[in-house]
């Protein structure tokens, strides 16, 4: 492992510090999300699934572990994409889930591939997100399953939080609300195909300020087995608990859904009668 010092640590944006740590990032939801979504796509053993974002491996491996289907998990981090590869096989999943680096918007697989695509929250990471969703439909079978787990604003929020996220994150985040989602996966067509909307869910986050620091203190203490990190638990914990407290605090004013949307090639007649869930 790359023995990195004091600055270049405290400069890691959040995605390259959980590698360093190995916290096993999850979307938002957790296991409950990779389940959702498994049952909702339909997902079997005779699936093929594509990760966009996949960071430490959570919810490929997991997906894998629910469903016996082949999983493809592709993220930007390298080091990310290893620390994947050990979880996969510590899991016993090795040979049903692959890790690869590369970037959403040019993903290197044929056209129409993939049963579903997971892209989770990881468009909001993406300064081009209309070619990355583009992308997503061009890998994903027509009839296949695109699903987004998008983070977004309930309330209003305050803007010195937003910029706190951004740099936290390494990239610019908005005041996105739900409907910016919804409309940015529905309004996208190509020459082709369109994302049909058939699933959506909504949820809000508890306040967890009162478990950051036993959180904090289990995953350092479990995670760090390198000897030259070891010798830097103080600075992790210290870094660790600064993004848990403002990712704490950001989404206090935030919420998440789960959109699953079903790739056609061509458009049907808008339903006349509608319903809602009886809660």
């Amino acid at each position: 492992m790359k023995k990195y010092t004091h600055d270049e640590i405290i400069k890691m944006d959040y995605s390259r510090f959980v590698a360093l740590i190995n916290e096993r990032n999850r979307p938002s939801g957790g296991i409950r999300t990779v389940h959702n979504v498994a049952v909702n796509a339909f997902v079997n053993e005779k699936k093929r699934v594509l990760e966009i974002g996949s960071n430490t491996g959570f919810t490929s491996v997991n997906i894998a572990l629910l469903t016996g289907c082949e999983v493809v998990g592709i993220d930007i981090n390298e080091e990310s994409v290893e620390k994947a590869r050990i979880y996969a096989e510590l899991m016993g999943v090795k040979d049903k889930v692959t890790f690869i680096h590369g970037t959403a918007t040019s993903l290197p697989f044929k056209d129409q591939v993939f049963d579903l695509v997971w892209a989770s929250n990881v468009t909001s990471f993406i300064s081009d997100k209309e070619s990355a969703i583009a992308e997503y439909m061009r890998v994903l079978k027509p009839g296949g399953t695109l699903a987004a787990v998008p983070i977004y604003y309930r309330m209003k929020v305050p803007t010195l939080v937003i910029d706190n996220v951004s740099a936290a994150i390494g990239t610019e985040i908005k005041e996105w609300n739900k409907g910016y989602w919804k409309e940015l996966f529905s309004q996208l067509k190509t020459t082709t195909a369109y994302l049909d909307i058939y699933y959506e869910k909504d949820f809000f986050y508890e306040d967890r300020k009162s478990y950051i620091e036993s959180y904090v203190n289990e995953v350092i203490e479990t995670n760090i087995q390198d000897e030259f990190l070891k010798g830097n638990k103080p600075l992790l914990k210290e870094r660790f608990r600064h993004f848990m407290e403002l990712f704490n605090e950001n989404l206090k004013y935030a919420g998440f859904s789960i959109f699953l949307f079903q790739k056609k090639i061509m458009k049907d007649e808008v339903e006349l009668f509608v319903s809602h869930e009886i809660a």
